[in-house]
């Protein structure tokens, strides 16, 4: 299968120091692909690289190549890029605005109008129309992890990188989130995922990228991993137990083994 986004040895440096180390990765399409590993592993730097955004001050060599077609970034934090001044009806009719010109001016608002709902419904965010008139603040933080989504759709994103999606997510938010990404790869549309959330990406992931210290220790097919994971640190990050949150290095439940973030891990805000 054609990959939709590729990475080819990509090397990221911040002061002398490697954050992503020859990295490389193949994304196909109507896919999951997941990066998988703790924190300051270079899950975020590697999954932005897709948007060609690199920390500031960084030296990058290798290759990224991103077939034509935007690459939608959903992160961790969505209300960090929804203006909190504007309406999300705003927010998304701004965008199907300009898709809608090549109409006679009589029919382009409600066209326009239809395909921001036909986001919305597959964003799974019901009641688009009131939901339209609200501001992002009004909104649960997994609606405004849907609305972002809906922009990443309505802009014809063939890449969607979803960054932490569920992190401090109750089960319940998790299945959906579950649902709503597998729907997106449903469509045709390649999904990087980056977790440490073991469990999502068991249930989510088609293809598995074990991730840590920047390079790439295992890679391949998600039921090879889970059943006879080849690398040490693999099988490590795949015994991982909950263990009491006092203590400075504990896993998250369900999680990778937490290592100190290196240089150029915060995510910025969402790029489309």
């Amino acid at each position: 299968m054609n990959a939709v986004a590729e990475i080819k040895d990509l090397r990221v440096e911040i002061d002398g120091r490697a954050v992503v180390d020859r990295m490389s990765l193949r994304v196909p399409p109507g896919k999951v692909t997941a990066l998988v590993g703790p924190s300051g592993s270079g899950k975020t730097t590697t999954g932005l690289a897709l948007l060609g955004e690199y920390p500031p001050g960084s030296q990058v060599t290798g290759e990224v190549q991103v077939a034509e077609g935007l690459v939608g970034y959903v992160p961790q934090h969505p209300a960090t890029v929804l203006n909190p001044a504007r309406r999300i009806g705003a927010l998304l009719h701004d965008i199907a605005r300009t898709q809608v010109r090549h109409l006679p001016r009589s029919e382009r608002r409600a066209a326009a109008h239809e395909r921001v709902l036909a986001a919305l419904t597959q964003a799974q965010l019901p009641d688009g129309d009131v939901l339209l008139r609200r501001y992002p603040h009004q909104l649960s933080g997994g609606q405004q992890q849907r609305v972002v989504l809906a922009q990443a759709l309505l802009l014809g994103a063939r890449v969607v990188v979803a960054d932490e999606p569920t992190t401090g997510q109750d089960a319940l938010t998790k299945r959906r989130v579950v649902e709503r990404l597998s729907a997106v790869a449903e469509r045709g549309i390649a999904v990087v995922l980056l977790s440490h959330d073991l469990d999502v990406v068991r249930a989510l992931a088609d293809e598995v990228v074990i991730v840590r210290t920047g390079r790439v220790v295992e890679s391949g097919p998600a039921e090879r991993l889970w059943t006879a994971p080849a690398h040490p640190w693999t099988r490590t990050l795949l015994a991982a137990r909950p263990t009491p949150p006092t203590a400075p290095e504990s896993a998250p439940p369900g999680g990778a083994p937490r290592e100190i973030r290196q240089p150029g891990e915060a995510a910025p805000g969402l790029r489309v």
